[in-house]
């Protein structure tokens, strides 16, 4: 069952329903204001999911397998300033040829879905949480600097061209993959809405204790 966060999201992102990516697309004020928008909801349902959770209840892992609400925020945190520093320096780079724009047209969607594809991705190397912070507070304040720098980027750039600037990534297949920075935008947006989606999943486990009974 979608949840109501689910529900917010599913009616803001498939606006590419009605105005579908095309070839050659610049950068829309619908485009910023998706971002701008789904910045915020998605930070806010992330901080509202964590605010009742006590110290203990912030670094209980279900079993050995299951990530803790510490291991989830602590990665989004790490995940989000690397895209940040991807940003950067996306937009320092020289201008790419104009056939960029037709290869990134059309993937809009596709990273719109894996917000709720069940396919489970692996996290690995530097994005691994290793409770690198020794409370709940300074957790969830690393991961808000990430996110406040990510909305500076898009409200210091307003102005540039989205679209014409790209990062590369290659694919399970070894093919190599092309993203405008709109949507890595919309690839980090999708990435916390489905860990805040997991983390709802395991306060809701029967296993999850609640605050006056963990230990």
């Amino acid at each position: 069952m979608k949840t109501a966060f689910m529900f917010a999201i599913c009616l803001l992102f498939p606006i590419a329903l009605v105005l579908a990516q095309k070839p050659g697309e610049r950068w829309s004020e619908t485009d910023k204001k998706e971002i701008m928008t789904m910045l915020e909801q998605t930070r806010q349902e992330l901080l509202n999911t964590v605010k009742p959770l006590t110290e203990k209840q912030f670094f209980y892992r279900l079993d050995d397998k299951s990530w803790s609400a510490n291991d989830i925020v602590e990665h989004l945190g790490l995940i989000e300033e690397g895209y940040v520093r991807e940003f950067w320096w996306a937009l320092a780079q020289p201008t790419m040829p104009a056939s960029y724009r037709d290869s990134t047209a059309g993937a809009d969607q596709r990273i719109r879905d894996y917000a709720t594809s069940p396919t489970k991705g692996e996290a690995r190397g530097t994005n691994l949480p290793l409770h690198r912070y020794a409370d709940k507070a300074t957790c969830v304040r690393i991961f808000n600097t990430a996110r406040d720098q990510s909305v500076e980027f898009f409200t210091k750039n307003a102005g540039v061209d989205m679209r014409g600037f790209y990062v590369f990534r290659k694919g399970g297949s070894g093919k190599r993959e092309i993203r405008d920075l709109h949507q890595n935008a919309l690839m980090m947006i999708a990435h916390t809405i489905r860990h805040t989606d997991q983390l709802k999943r395991t306060l809701a486990d029967a296993r999850f204790p609640k605050p006056d009974v963990i230990k």
